[in-house]
């Protein structure tokens, strides 16, 4: 299954779901910032160390970091 960590920048993908074997801190967390199931998001580049990437979610853009970005399924 693709994560948002290994998306393709310049993409637009759809939220598949948050991994369940995340803590529930994040992934309360991430539902509140609108990551939810079938939410349309962009990957739009990656920080120059590689850990953080920026995405576009409904309309804002968010830094997130890798290990945040590798609990996001997407399709």
């Amino acid at each position: 299954m693709l994560t948002l960590k290994n998306a393709k920048f310049g993409k637009t993908y759809q939220i598949e779901k948050i991994d369940e074997k995340s803590p529930i801190k994040i992934k309360r967390r991430l539902l509140d910032l609108g990551f939810t199931s079938g939410q349309k998001v962009r990957a739009v580049r990656k920080s120059l160390l590689g850990k953080a990437f920026l995405v576009e979610i409904r309309g804002y853009t968010l830094s997130l970091r890798s290990s945040v970005a590798e609990n996001i399924f997407i399709r």
